[in-house]
This record gives structure tokens, C-alpha cells and sequence, in this order.
């Protein structure tokens, strides 16, 4: 069966999907991955092409490219670039030049899915929260330190002999903190510091969700990334997670020009 590989090449992982020429998702796949490592461990189909989002540095890319010729051969490879009008009618306001293109896929992902105002937040390394008006208008957007990098950078403030002793607790899994009447507060630095860390996220991804002119009320919540879960289970308000949301949106960007070309890519 031919496929399409899908990368979402993040600041700290690479995820990936294969999909059929129909957009049925086949494999998924994710991974700790830096190009000064080693090479990315890619699923051992032959794919007709590679659709790729990346955030970062565009050396980031050039060493997943190097990669996948590699791995693949002469396979086209295409990367999504924000566009200020993109596919089912989103309209961006915003430097694109500064526009990740996770951020707009995952944007797109919604777009597809409803014209209704909606706030979509990808809760990764980093954590983003944009808006959505009605109809796809994107109203802007807040960008927040992650979870494991806002730790880290707290913990490298402490004296070596406490961040040791700490350190364990900060990695422990937000899912294992106690939730039944809100995170409860810590009796050590370790533990003050991540539940700290963990209600305080998710307190400012609610409040920059409701920061906008539309009627916060009836806007849609919609959630993706690695900490989607924890962070669902602490606002106070429906959501809908959707985990490949960043590779929905991929698909709605490159079919139109697949369609126009008649080509894998």
C-alpha cells in the first residue's frame, strides 16, 4: 500500500505518522531526538513522500533530511510553511516568519474540524495558546515555558546539593500528583516546586485562553502535545484532546497542492 510519512519535528522529539494515500492513519511513532545524537529511528515502510513540520533551528531539518535520504533513498521530501491565508479558510495575522509551523498546523487541524471561536494550546517543550474568531480568523497568541524546561530552569538556581536531592521528585509524572481537590501543596522543595509549577501552567494556559474580544464562553477548547493530559484534567472547562492534531493540520495544508499536482507531494 503506498504512504505518506508524516514528521513533526518539536524542539526536543520527533513524532511521526503513516498515512495512506487516502489519509488513513497506519503507524505512530515518537521519539527523544537531537541531530547531534544519533540517527532518528523511522518506521520501515518505503513512503511515497515525507511531509514535514519543524520548529527551531533549519540545520534541525538539513540533519532529519540527511537522515531520511539515508534511510529512503531519493523520496521527496516537502516542509509545511505558514501561509497567511491557509486552507479552509484561516487567515493569520502574525510575522510568519515567527509562526511555527507546528503552531499552524495545529491551528489548521481545527479549522478543519469547526468554524466555531476556539482556543487551541500545544502543550509541549514549550507551550502555545493561540486564537481562533469565527470562521478561522487567528486573534493571536501567548507562548509559555514547558513543564520540564520551567523546572529546570528553576532547579539550576538552588545549590548543587539541593538540586541533586530534588531532582527526583521534578521528574516525577504530573498524572501521579494528587488532583481529587487540586494538586495539594508540597512539604519539601522538590515537591512545592512541581506542583507549583504544574497549577501555576495551567492556571496561565486558562487565563491567556480567555483573553480575547470573541465570548469566552462559547469558545472551544482544543488541546494537543505531550502534556495535553495532565493539563486537560486542571482547567476548568470541557476540551477536546486530540494528539495528532499538528499532523491533521499537515495533511489539510499539502492535500490541495497534492490534488492540484496530482503527486504524492
Amino acid at each position: 500500500m503506498p504512504e505518506i510519512l508524516l514528521l513533526d519535528l518539536g524542539s526536543s522529539s520527533l513524532k511521526w505518522q503513516t498515512r495512506s494515500a487516502a489519509g488513513l492513519v497506519l503507524e505512530t511513532g515518537r521519539q527523544d531526538w537531537s541531530p547531534s545524537g544519533t540517527a532518528p529511528e523511522l518506521p520501515q515502510c518505503q513512503p511515497q513522500a515525507v511531509w514535514m513540520a519543524r520548529v527551531g533551528a533549519a540545520e534541525r531539518e538539513e540533519s532529519l533530511r540527511a537522515a531520511l535520504r539515508a534511510h529512503y533513498g531519493a523520496v521527496p521530501v516537502v516542509s509545511v510553511r505558514p501561509r497567511a491565508d491557509g486552507p479552509g479558510g484561516l487567515r493569520l495575522d502574525y510575522d510568519l516568519h515567527q509562526f511555527g509551523a507546528d503552531r499552524y498546523c495545529a491551528l489548521l487541524g481545527v479549522v478543519a474540524r469547526t468554524r466555531k471561536p476556539a482556543v487551541v494550546v500545544d502543550a509541549g517543550t514549550a507551550v502555545t495558546v493561540d486564537l481562533l474568531g469565527a470562521a478561522g480568523r487567528h486573534l493571536g497568541g501567548y507562548i509559555l515555558p514547558g513543564l520540564r524546561g520551567g523546572l529546570a530552569a528553576v532547579n539550576r538556581l538552588f545549590p548543587q546539593a539541593l538540586q541533586t536531592e530534588v531532582a527526583p521528585t521534578l521528574r516525577q509524572a504530573p498524572e501521579s500528583l494528587p488532583v481529587d481537590s487540586g494538586v495539594l501543596p508540597g512539604h519539601d522543595t522538590g515537591e512545592a516546586l512541581l506542583r507549583g509549577w504544574v497549577l501555576g501552567l495551567a492556571g496561565a494556559v486558562q487565563r491567556v485562553g480567555s483573553q480575547t474580544a470573541e465570548t469566552s464562553g462559547d469558545m472551544e477548547w482544543w488541546l494537543t502535545g505531550g502534556d495535553a493530559g495532565w493539563l486537560s484534567s486542571l482547567l476548568d472547562r470541557p476540551v477536546h484532546r486530540v494528539p495528532g492534531l499538528v499532523f491533521d493540520g499537515m495533511w489539510c495544508h499539502l492535500q490541495p497542492r497534492r490534488a492540484e499536482r496530482g503527486t504524492p507531494w
